[in-house]
């Protein structure tokens, strides 16, 4: 077993490319788990998928319910690839939302999944002009205290 954070990006990104992120329309296997994009003019679309920010959101005398920012980066190239970032994000989000079964996310892995944000960056004075929609979605899970390998 792995840690949950683990397990949940592995649900959205497994590095045999069985993750739910894999094959999107406009992205296709273009799906790096990492901070760091291969910044190419092959390499794009594409997407990064990590996980940023955690914190305890509640709990029990033996339980912890944690919040974790599920962070997706689609990089885009060309000058003018507003377009084309905000198509990815509704493929991601449609996928997200889509792994939803027995009132859980990601295989059960998930109690709860909430847009937080997205932001967009524009890098034209690099070696291949693109850009950056990092988009942010909370996704709550509860482990039992001890063990961060088992999401209740």
């Amino acid at each position: 077993m792995a840690h949950v954070r683990t397990q949940i990006r592995d649900r959205l990104a497994k590095r045999d490319g069985t993750g739910i992120l894999f094959g999107l329309p406009t992205t296709g296997d273009r799906v790096y788990r990492s901070r760091v994009h291969p910044v190419t003019a092959g390499s794009m679309p594409g997407i990064c998928v990590y996980c940023g920010r955690e914190r305890s959101v509640g709990g029990t005398l033996q339980a912890t319910e944690k919040a974790v920012d599920i962070v997706i980066d689609a990089y885009v190239a060309g000058v003018e690839y507003d377009d084309t970032a905000d198509r990815i994000q509704v493929e991601v989000e449609d996928a997200l939302y889509g792994d939803f079964e027995n009132r859980r996310f990601f295989g059960g892995l998930v109690t709860n999944l909430a847009y937080a944000t997205a932001e967009s960056k524009y890098f034209g004075n690099a070696a291949v002009s693109h850009g950056i929609l990092r988009m942010v979605y909370e996704a709550t899970y509860k482990t039992e205290d001890g063990d961060a390998e088992t999401a209740l």
